[in-house]
């Protein structure tokens, strides 16, 4: 390979907007509130990835307007930033790490933590959401919970599902706009952004 990937950890916080839905279109500006970044990092980061062809812009009035393409290039960069988005929960939540690395082996498909551990709002009250598409061994999953005094919420659709409604199924929707994924990126990826 001649070229080295230069990406950096902007650019996966700034991806990481767009991979909560796959349909978001944001602007400069919005991006550097979300994050909080300056506003030149923020389109300096837009503009990398558009480079890379991961997102694209459009201009509407005097706002430049960007959203995530779709295709192999802009799948491969959005699985960047799941594993990202995995390895900070990882960092922030230690004990639910441990958790994860019992309840993972016993899925089958894929698997997403979602709620309030996948928006970064969880307190020592807060369950577990767990959302599986394929299938998994749901009284093995409920006994670590109980082991560890933490509460699961498991829910589980059958793959077909999922391939077939993501975008239609409100519940499935809510899971895309927020979630961590922790076993399945690339087919989840692959069926977010198409």
């Amino acid at each position: 390979m001649s070229k080295i990937l230069d990406i950096r950890e902007d650019h996966l916080r700034v991806l990481s907007l767009f991979i909560r839905g796959y349909d978001r279109e944001m602007y400069i500006r919005e991006v550097s509130r979300c994050l909080p970044i300056s506003r030149g990092t923020a389109q300096t980061a837009l503009e990398y990835l558009e480079a890379k062809q991961v997102l694209r812009s459009a201009t509407r009035g005097r706002t430049r307007l960007f959203s995530l393409r779709r295709g192999d290039h802009a799948r491969d960069f959005c699985t960047l930033a799941e594993v990202y988005r995995r390895i900070c929960l990882r960092e922030e939540e230690p004990f639910i790490t441990g958790v994860l690395s019992r309840i993972v082996p016993l899925i089958e498909g894929s698997g997403a933590v979602f709620g309030s551990r996948a928006e970064g709002t969880a307190d020592e009250e807060s369950d577990l959401d767990l959302f599986v598409a394929g299938g998994c061994r749901v009284e093995e999953i409920e006994r670590i919970g109980k082991t560890y005094g933490l509460p699961i919420h498991l829910t589980v659709y059958p793959q077909e599902v999922f391939d077939r409604d993501l975008r239609t199924d409100p519940f499935l929707r809510e899971v895309l706009r927020n979630h961590v994924l922790i076993k399945g990126t690339e087919h989840f990826v692959e069926k977010a952004v198409g």
